[in-house]
């Protein structure tokens, strides 16, 4: 039986193994600096989020996809589109780029203007991302520790609780410097780590269904005829997210430091890629066979499949990779939008003056810090609004497709920047 004692404890235990290893690399900047390549690359798995672990399992239960699309998207993308990605990171770095917004609005005549309106449409986009990770963890919570309230008060809400303590590590790792431009190799490699724990948690109930469970045999359901309608559609928003999402803008480009990083990401990320999507389909399926009769909701399916056979420490072990999934996207995510508020909403309010032009007086250093913590309070919190209202909505999958969707409108205005 897990309690919340057990649940609550293991999560925390994970939470300060994050932080532990991203104060050690902190500490040492000489750390794994020959394999430093392969840990930029799985940072970059931080575009594995819950919606990973929930929501696309229920895409394959839909649509009888093998490979989710939008995974597909970002594959081709490092496989063929590689010069893209090569020429993105140039940029950013001849311009000294601390975002997507500080990017495009560089390129594209220094315009203050176009900036705000980039953060505005990246903080619309991000929002219902970060509240389907909130929502994710908060389920599964509910589904291990069978609690029965679907819609508690604020106060009883776990995923308030799960995006302070996340809010708070973004506070402690992302805001302790005032240039966003000097790498933070702690975050990175607690990043990586975390990527690390999903993949074998995937794997591992990966190998229970494929060894571990005895499914009737009944063959699998057709996909709907217009299953294949929005495959071309999600394909395109998977490769488009990779750089109009904020946090991968933040972890791909910003935090790469040389070519020779990239061009390792370039077979192993895929790699990565192909290895977690591998357990996705037969988990649909052995989820319809087993637990759809039930009326189990298919985003539980990767926790329901190892509590009904009795195993629960492998559902333990599958909330903390959700759990890790989430933690990852949102303290990126929010450490990124913040960044991108500070310098785009609030500084032109307090420092009058032309674009980048710099404020004379004394030392600002606080009050920049300040204001990214303020940010990504506010930013949490408004997921967390965000998630309470899209209570009643089930399909996690939707939410990430909405966020993806929202994103990719910034896709032009990069292509226009980069040529």
């Amino acid at each position: 039986m897990l309690t919340d004692a057990l649940v609550i404890g293991a999560g925390l235990l994970w939470l300060g193994l994050l932080f532990g290893t991203a104060l050690w690399a902190e500490r040492r900047p000489g750390l794994l600096s020959r394999q430093w390549p392969v840990v930029y690359s799985l940072s970059l798995a931080v575009y594995c989020t819950s919606w990973t672990f929930y929501g696309t399992v229920t895409q394959a239960q839909r649509s009888g996809w093998p490979i989710p699309p939008t995974f597909l998207g970002t594959i081709l993308l490092y496989v063929l589109g590689f010069g893209f990605l090569l020429k993105l990171l140039r940029l950013a770095r001849e311009n000294n780029s601390t975002s997507l917004a500080d990017l495009i609005a560089t390129r594209l005549g220094r315009s203050s203007w176009l900036a705000a309106a980039v953060t505005f449409v990246a903080v619309l986009g991000i929002v219902p991302y970060l509240a389907l990770q909130l929502k994710a963890v908060a389920m599964s919570y509910g589904l291990l520790t069978r609690a029965s309230a679907l819609s508690p008060p604020p106060w009883q809400d776990s995923a308030l609780y799960v995006a302070l303590a996340m809010g708070l590590f973004a506070m402690l790792f992302g805001t302790r410097r005032v240039s966003a431009a000097e790498h933070n190799r702690g975050l990175v490699l607690a990043m990586a780590v975390e990527s690390l724990l999903k993949l074998g948690a995937m794997l591992a109930l990966g190998a229970f269904v494929w060894f571990g469970l005895d499914l009737p045999d009944v063959p699998a359901a057709p996909p709907p005829p217009d299953g294949a309608n929005g495959f071309p559609a999600l394909v395109l928003l998977g490769a488009l997210a990779m750089f109009t999402l904020p946090h991968q803008f933040h972890v791909g480009v910003v935090e790469c430091r040389d070519e020779g990083e990239l061009r390792t990401a370039r077979w192993l990320f895929p790699l990565y890629m192909l290895l977690i999507a591998l357990p996705i389909l037969p988990l649909a399926r052995a989820g319809d066979a087993l637990l759809a009769p039930m009326g189990v909701p298919s985003d539980l399916y990767v926790l329901a499949l190892p509590l009904a056979q009795g195993h629960e420490g492998l559902a333990l072990l599958a909330f903390l990779g959700g759990l890790s999934a989430a933690t990852g996207m949102v303290i990126l995510a929010t450490l990124a939008l913040s960044v991108m508020i500070g310098n785009h909403w609030v500084a032109p309010l307090l420092v009058r003056g032309r674009w980048g032009g710099a404020g004379e007086g004394g030392d600002l250093r606080g009050a920049v810090l300040a204001q990214r913590r303020v940010g990504i309070l506010a930013v949490v919190l408004l997921a967390w609004g965000y998630s309470r209202v899209m209570a009643g909505n089930d399909a996690l999958a939707d939410m990430g497709a909405i966020s993806f969707s929202a994103l990719a409108t910034l896709a032009p205005a990069v292509a226009f920047a980069v040529w």
